[in-house]
């Protein structure tokens, strides 16, 4: 038997203003979590994110967070392991490109609450270290031009922007 891979084992964390917090992969038993989660965004945090002022997630997107069939994919999110009543504080994924197996598009979500406290940037390096085991050496991310936060980090981080119609 495959000894499982460090890389991808639950860490504990520690959040700025020293709340304890999970960083994991995500799995098929969070998907009330990911629905819960997506209800508390405010209508700007899901239109910015999700392009869309639905109040409801569509369950397809659920199930390809969860089974991304023939794809090389993984989702991580960051969950308080002390409060129930918190779906979660953040979560991304990448998906790797058919044409371009270097390549990967990336999406993440972070709860209102936790905005602006560094929790994208965790998510980034777990999905980054993740993306390198198979060989993936570039994020592509698709951001709304009125989305000035994003693409405000996407540039602190030295991303190239190219616009597109």
């Amino acid at each position: 038997m495959q000894e499982p891979n460090p890389r991808l084992k639950p860490r504990h964390i520690i959040l700025r203003f020293g709340v304890p917090a999970l960083l994991r992969l995500i799995t098929p038993q969070d998907r009330n979590r990911i629905t819960e989660a997506y209800r508390r965004l405010t209508a700007d945090s899901r239109y910015l994110r999700f392009w869309t002022r639905f109040r409801e997630l569509n369950p397809q997107f659920i199930d390809q967070l969860l089974s991304p069939g023939d794809t090389v994919h993984a989702s991580w999110a960051i969950v308080l392991p002390d409060d129930e009543d918190l779906p979660g504080v953040g979560a991304a994924s990448f998906w790797q490109l058919r044409e371009d197996h270097t390549a990967a598009e990336v999406s993440f979500t972070v709860a209102d609450e936790f905005q602006g406290q560094g929790i994208g940037t965790i998510l980034l390096a777990a999905l980054w270290h993740h993306a390198q085991q198979h060989g993936i050496n570039r994020f592509i991310a698709h951001v709304l031009e009125d989305n000035l936060v994003m693409r405000a980090w996407w540039d602190a981080l030295g991303a190239t922007a190219t616009q597109t119609h």
